[in-house]
């Protein structure tokens, strides 16, 4: 008589294998590079932001325009997407975390039926230590920091209605306008930037990203001059200049200022302006600026022992991430010091999504 025993795998061992494997992962990563390629390429906007600013990207996407803003492309930076994608790749991580420190006790126990393969497990376990780090940095920070962007200058170093101090971060350069007025005989004029303010011998204007255009009065001789940024916002972005008569607001001459010193005559009036840049200032209160750092380096250096070359096989492509590696670390270290973000330039974030497909690359090729 045949006895035939029926054993059904184990559906939690299955899961596990599954969440603790290359493929998930490897899909994961593919996503956030994807994502990272998306917020350098296309240009991001605040639900609040001007409509004028919006209007400008129908110029570089012409009748996609439309589509793309329904797609939600243009506010990705702004969308749970990206919270929804950390928290599985930190599940991810965790899991797999807590497989490579069970494997490596089986390695040091010389229960695992083969000497070679320690370092692996051991610096994997460290760089998902160093990931989980790094979020929980990520996540600290934006539960309880804060930061303010387009800052021209701060008062005592604090932000108002701020009571923490912040740490300063120069992130650009936009025009500072100092202007003056002569008349025909070259005496002085008088300027006005507000109906408030007094009239002043000179006026120092500054053009930020959340105000593009200003504009003050010569009372004496009843001109209003409106100041404007043309394109895109940079110091040495060209700046319209329209003067209108007071009060009736007819437009009596229009120029543009494309050198560091313009001068132009308005019904004799001799206006002087000089452009220079200034930096823009962003203000960061970030109590998860340590983890961020810790969780870096040791993310990096432990992703570096784990991909060493310390066989033969694939050396090439171990070398080419080991140095892709370095290089994404790097930059974002860079980056978190002098801007307070990991990402904040468009490189930072096309090098990123570069480092992510090739690990996805390597993690599909060697899955398991």
């Amino acid at each position: 008589m045949t006895v035939f025993s029926s054993s059904r795998p184990d559906p939690w061992r299955l899961i596990w294998r599954i969440v603790t494997g290359n493929i998930p992962l490897a899909v994961c990563l593919l996503l956030l590079a994807l994502y990272l390629l998306l917020l350098a390429w296309i240009p991001q906007f605040s639900p609040g932001s001007a409509a004028v600013d919006r209007w400008l990207v129908q110029t570089r996407f012409g009748p996609w325009t439309g589509t793309m803003y329904q797609l939600g492309v243009f506010s990705l930076a702004y969308s749970p997407f990206l919270t929804v994608l950390l928290s599985i790749l930190a599940f991810l991580l965790l899991v797999r975390g807590v497989e490579g420190i069970a494997a490596l006790r089986f390695f040091l126990r010389g229960e695992s039926g083969r000497g070679e393969g320690w370092q692996t497990a051991a610096f994997t376990s460290l760089a998902c230590l160093g990931a989980l780090t790094l979020l929980a940095g990520l996540l600290i920070g934006q539960r309880w920091g804060w930061r303010e962007e387009g800052l021209v200058a701060l008062q005592g170093g604090r932000v108002p209605g701020r009571d923490e101090i912040p740490r300063m971060y120069v992130t650009r350069f936009g025009p500072r306008l100092t202007v003056r007025a002569t008349d025909a005989a070259g005496r002085s004029i008088s300027l006005q930037q507000t109906v408030r303010e007094e009239a002043r011998p000179e006026l120092v204007l500054y053009l930020s990203p959340s105000a593009p255009e200003t504009s003050f009065a010569v009372p004496e001789h009843n001109l209003v001059v409106r100041l404007g940024i043309l394109g895109a916002f940079s110091d040495q972005s060209p700046v319209q200049v329209e003067v209108f008569r007071a009060p009736r607001g007819e437009r009596s001459q229009e120029a543009l200022i494309d050198q560091d010193l313009f001068h132009l005559t308005v019904n004799g009036t001799n206006l002087e302006i000089l452009r220079e840049p200034y930096p823009l200032l962003a203000a960061a209160y970030d109590p998860g600026l340590w983890p961020k750092r810790i969780g870096l380096i040791l993310g990096v250096l432990s992703l570096v022992g784990a991909l060493w070359p310390w066989q033969r096989k694939d050396r090439a492509w171990r070398v080419f991430l080991v140095v892709l590696t370095l290089g994404v670390g790097g930059l974002s270290a860079w980056s978190l010091e002098a801007r307070g973000t990991l990402g904040g330039t468009a490189l930072n974030q096309g090098v990123g999504a570069l480092w992510m497909i090739g690990l996805a690359v390597w993690l599909i090729r060697h899955r398991r």
